[in-house]
Order: C-alpha cells, then structure tokens, then sequence
C-alpha cells in the first residue's frame, strides 16, 4: 500500500533537516545521501559536494544521438558547478512532487532514515 505523499515528503524533509545537522562534514551515510538526492534531482550522472567551500559540481550527459544503443557521450559531458550558503535549503528547494519523485523518496527513506546501529549486521551474539 502506498503511503500518502504529503507524509512521505514531511519525512524526507525531516531527513534532509537531520542530515544536515554537522560542524564540518556530514557523515559517510548523508554524505552519500545528499549525492545520490542530487543526483536525482538534477538527473545527474556524478556529483561531487565541497562541504568546506560550500559547492556542488554536476555532470550530466550531454545527449548525443537518437541511436538507443549510443545515447549518450560521457566525453561530451556537461558539468556545472554552483554555491550554497544553506545545504539544508538548497536540498528542500529539490523537492517535487509526482509518483516517481513519491516513489524514489520512499526509497531514500528505507536506505537512509534507518538507524545504523538497529541494523542486523551491527548486531552481535
């Protein structure tokens, strides 16, 4: 059964706040959270996030042909590169509404909203 979106957007807004909450360097699991939201919320195919100067570069593939088995040409990619002054802000202006968006935060909730030490392969006998 699917849950409903706006609970579903209230929790990963919950998410991205407690990702957030770090002095200098948010760790390894949120590191990798704030990649792949990014990833998917600019449809990127790399991301890279200075925490310290406050920038994210992006690159995404620069569509190269109709060809489907050649669509796409990492040689000619697209990167970019921009500055924040609030992560928090700029994840929460990402959010969007859709199925595929409702879809894709249940799945960053399941992954990441868990709590490491409650999971099995931190336990032990």
């Amino acid at each position: 059964m699917e849950r409903d979106e706006e609970l579903i957007l209230n929790e990963i807004k919950a998410l991205i706040g407690k990702s957030c909450k770090f002095e200098i360097m948010p760790n390894e699991r949120f590191q990798n959270f704030h990649k792949e939201f990014l990833k998917f919320s600019f449809e990127a195919v790399n991301i890279k996030i200075d925490y310290e100067a406050k920038q994210i570069f992006t690159s995404n593939a620069k569509p190269l042909t109709t060809d489907p088995v050649r669509l796409f040409d990492m040689n000619t990619a697209l990167a970019d590169k921009f500055s924040y002054t609030d992560l928090e802000e700029t994840l929460l202006g990402c959010l969007k509404k859709g199925h595929l968006q409702n879809h894709r935060y249940e799945l960053f909730l399941q992954e990441y909203d868990s709590d490491p030490f409650n999971d099995s392969e931190f336990l032990y006998a």
